[in-house]
């Protein structure tokens, strides 16, 4: 999970079309309304922008495989009728992410208000799998409601991205040993360092294996000292740690 930026509200998300809404949601809760025709699409574009195009929780890229877009309302809308189709309670989810959310009304982490990396770490043991953090047991609660830590949607996928970035990076450092400095390496290092980022799945898992990388660190420091550490990687990097999870 990463920090996201509300932007505006669609549009097309008037107050008389949310009054509207809701009443038709107050007499039937079996309503769907935040899938209304008038708000659907536009509705749609604007929480994939704020998220990346990533599910708001475990980061899954919506839209591909079994990954389908769905509207979580971070508020559970049963309990909380006058949320239903308020901007600041939707977030795209994936459908397992949602349903594992549902209607629990524990206290978690809200990735549009705080900031997660401040209740969520990553272990050190095992570095694909996350520990809440903070002393109010908000992190833990978090991990615990969204499955954060699910081996087989979540962790699987989390250590097979990672994992394929740890051996090209392994590659770079022993193509430096033997051919030392050239510039499709460095090449090579940005586009790992790219894949890291905010806008790619499962990035703040990603981006604290990197910034703990000893392969990483190694090249880091060669390409330092001849003077190959261009102000782009360090302005990479510096946009990966603001994402990074403490190991702990």
């Amino acid at each position: 999970m990463i920090k996201l930026s509300r932007g505006e509200k669609p549009e097309e998300l008037t107050n008389d079309v949310c009054e509207e809404l809701k009443k038709l949601y107050a007499e039937d809760k079996d309503r769907d309304v935040w899938n209304s025709s008038k708000i659907k699409e536009p509705l749609k574009k604007a929480m994939l922008e704020m998220s990346h195009g990533k599910c708001s929780y475990c980061e899954c890229k919506l839209g591909i495989e079994s990954k389908d877009v769905t509207i979580d309302h971070f508020l559970p809308k049963s309990e909380n009728p006058d949320e239903v189709v308020e901007w600041e309670n939707l977030f795209p989810a994936c459908l397992r992410c949602n349903r594992k959310k549902n209607k629990r009304e524990e206290r978690i982490v809200n990735p549009c208000v705080e900031e997660p990396k401040e209740y969520l770490g990553v272990t050190s043991v095992n570095r694909y799998r996350l520990k809440g953090i903070d002393t109010q047991g908000i992190g833990k609660n978090t991990i615990e409601v969204i499955g954060l830590n699910d081996i087989e949607r979540v962790m699987v996928p989390r250590m097979t991205e990672w994992e394929a970035l740890k051996v090209h990076l392994e590659e770079i450092e022993e193509d430096l040993k033997e051919e030392g400095y050239k510039n499709k390496y460095r090449n090579r290092l940005q586009k790992i360092m790219e894949n890291c980022l905010f806008d790619k799945s499962y990035a703040a898992v990603k981006a604290t294996n990197l910034l703990n990388d000893r392969s990483y660190l190694q090249i880091k420091d060669y390409f330092i000292k001849e003077n190959q550490w261009s102000d782009n990687m360090k302005n990479i990097e510096a946009k990966i740690k603001e994402i990074a999870l403490k190991l702990v």
